[in-house]
């Protein structure tokens, strides 16, 4: 059964790496490289350095929040220690098969302090407010894009934009009385996680709050570095449309389709942002910068990680 299992996940690994080959293969294919790499440079290395360094502060932020969760859930823990765990699973990103892989490396580091269950619902938890963060990005993105847009185009976004916002408060209403027993049978064993993780939420708003407001904060700094990167490139867009377009993005890039989300995330920030007449070499441009300051900044927070812990051996 464990070969059985062994070979399902590498049969897995090696289907993503070719979806993620195949993807980069038809944007080499499509798009001039030598014009997307022009305007690559136009960023500039200080630009990247500044970028790379509020990028870093903001996930800084994200280890704290996730630290306050950790509290929350009853269990003494240092930042340091949740910084240091956090730094190693930005870096599982990069090679994992699913940027939600580096949950699981994150996970690991605290189960060995605080036991498999607090790791495992912290990080779940964690996990959805950055989702639900990104959702309403999202919301507020397609509202406030309506009105750019053209015509056909506005009469879409703005009502998608209201229904999604209704659509997560009817949902956060519903967790709250739903139960295990209300599923179907098949729905059970992921919709009890669920469930508990919306107790979690009901039973200390505060933290939960403050979490899910920490995380709107970090991912919109995330999308106005973008837009930061997009305007030095030449890509002439409204703040609100990256708003609704980069965290729409990475929530496709979430998908378990390619390596770490290479691929998608370039593909559909491409797709997203054409009909606001963004070419798709500036896209695809903007985006791989952006992929090189997730990698950079992903091998430098593993770099420290390791080099922290072996000091912590030492001193033990």
């Amino acid at each position: 059964m464990d070969s059985e299992a062994r070979r399902s996940r590498l049969a897995s690994l090696f289907l993503r790496g070719g979806v993620t080959v195949g993807i980069f293969a038809a944007i080499i294919w499509l798009l001039p490289m030598g014009e997307v790499w022009k305007a690559m440079t136009l960023v500039g290395w200080w630009r990247w350095l500044a970028v790379a360094c509020v990028f870093g502060i903001g996930h800084v932020i994200s280890a704290y929040k996730w630290s306050q969760l950790v509290h929350a859930a009853g269990a003494p823990h240092e930042f340091g220690l949740a910084l240091r765990a956090h730094m190693a699973g930005l870096f599982a990103n990069i090679w994992l098969p699913s940027i939600v892989g580096g949950d699981v490396v994150r996970a690991a580091w605290i189960s060995r302090h605080h036991g498999v269950t607090v790791s495992a619902v912290t990080g779940l938890l964690d996990r959805a407010l950055d989702l639900l963060a990104l959702v309403i990005l999202i919301a507020c993105g397609a509202i406030l894009t309506g009105d750019l847009a053209n015509s056909a185009l506005g009469s879409v976004l703005f009502p998608l934009g209201l229904f999604l916002l209704f659509c997560l408060v009817a949902a956060l209403m519903a967790l709250r009385y739903l139960r295990p027993g209300h599923l179907p049978a098949a729905m059970r064993p992921t919709g009890k996680k669920v469930l508990e993780i919306a107790r979690a939420l009901y039973a200390r708003p505060g933290p939960a709050l403050r979490s899910l407001l920490l995380a709107i904060f970090v991912q919109s700094a995330f999308v106005w570095l973008n837009y930061y990167i997009g305007t030095a490139i030449g890509i002439d867009v409204h703040f609100s449309v990256w708003l609704m377009a980069w965290p729409l993005a990475k929530l496709m890039a979430l998908l378990p389709v390619s390596l770490g989300g290479l691929g998608v995330r370039e593909a559909a920030l491409a797709a997203l942002l054409l009909p606001f007449a963004v070419t798709g070499t500036l896209a695809v441009a903007e985006a791989l910068v952006w992929q090189s300051i997730l990698m950079g900044f992903g091998f430098l927070a593993g770099a420290g990680s390791i080099m922290s812990g072996k000091r912590i051996q030492k001193s033990g």
